[in-house]
């Protein structure tokens, strides 16, 4: 009998996709229909990432879709106004955090096609979805490209993958911003210790809202990441936005020191920042990896400092991230 096994399920009447582990205690479940949201996945006991309280609240309770669970971003973060310049082209996205912002975009939102899944010992436990915005004229009204996501999750030897890839199979360059959104599960409160490792190069100046407003520079916070930042008072709706040191391993930590575990959140240089940000209104902390930091195009910055930058016809971007539990 294979240790890994892929496969529908439903639950709460929506249909889900499972992934399990035998061997290393791990499963993993997301739903294709509701941005192809990678809402639970757990490992030898952890609850690894913060889930909904349920698959409807995710479905009908406004803007539940970026708060649990691994929302997919394009773009990612607040575009000002909804508005920006890319080869000449004015783009003007909905303003969907009233009134004057376009938040997270909509693929984190609108279903996804499930093409493939399977379990073997070789593979692992996996499953393939695409979004395609040609399927949805209503983002072709105003973000006119062809623009092919595929991701495959990956569940093996206790370790939860997402292999991705961005095609552009239009006729024209399209601008191109593209980002993750885990919650993790971080026991805050009750006088636990908690301690965030990144491999930060420098920090950026933001605003609440993660605004930029000013250029990077290293910074005591960012010095204090590669060690072991204590994280217990990082305030609620507190947000941080890194770029990413690009030697070395590029695996965040963070540790629960009394309960002896700890989170790894690995991601390759297609993300060269990471935004870090506790909510309010779930016990969890997030490590967002960004192509590009937030509102990029409207920076008067050079797009080699801020990561904005386009997709050409015919061209695909690749990424790797992994996520998994020490003990």
């Amino acid at each position: 009998m294979s240790t890994y096994w892929a496969g529908p399920l439903h639950k709460e009447g929506f249909s889900i996709i499972r992934l399990t582990d035998e061997e290393s205690r791990a499963s993993a479940e997301l739903i294709p229909a509701i941005g192809n949201n990678l809402y639970r996945f757990t490992c030898d006991g952890v609850e690894v990432l913060m889930p909904p309280a349920s698959l409807s609240s995710l479905w009908h309770e406004p803007n539940e879709v970026f708060k649990y669970g691994t929302p997919l971003l394009s773009p990612p973060n607040r575009v000002r106004n909804g508005r920006f310049l890319f080869k000449g082209r004015e783009y003007k996205l909905p303003l969907n955090e009233p009134p004057d912002h376009h938040l997270h975009g909509e693929i984190c939102s609108k279903a996804w096609k499930v093409v493939g899944y399977g379990a073997s010992e070789k593979e692992g436990a996996w499953v393939t979805s695409q979004f395609r915005y040609a399927d949805y004229p209503e983002i072709m009204g105003y973000f006119p490209h062809m623009l092919v996501f595929t991701m495959t999750y990956r569940l093996k030897a206790g370790r939860l993958y997402m292999e991705g890839g961005i095609e552009n199979k239009g006729v024209e360059e399209a601008p191109f911003a593209f980002g993750l959104h885990p919650y993790f599960a971080v026991p805050f409160g009750d006088g636990e210790e908690i301690s965030l490792r990144v491999p930060a190069a420098a920090e950026w100046p933001v605003t609440n809202q993660a605004f930029v407003i000013g250029t990077p520079e290293e910074s005591a916070f960012s010095r204090e990441l590669l060690q072991g930042a204590d994280i217990e008072n990082y305030p609620l709706l507190g947000c941080s936005l890194i770029t990413m040191s690009q030697d070395g391993d590029r695996t965040c930590r963070i540790e629960m020191k009394n309960q002896d575990y700890t989170i790894a959140y690995q991601f390759d240089q297609t993300f060269p920042y990471v935004v870090l940000f506790r909510p309010d209104w779930a016990s969890a902390y997030s490590l967002e990896p960004y192509t590009y930091v937030t509102d990029a195009f409207n920076l008067p910055y050079e797009h080699e400092l801020t990561g904005a930058r386009g997709i050409r016809a015919g061209e695909q971007v690749l990424f790797t991230t992994g996520m998994w539990i020490e003990k």
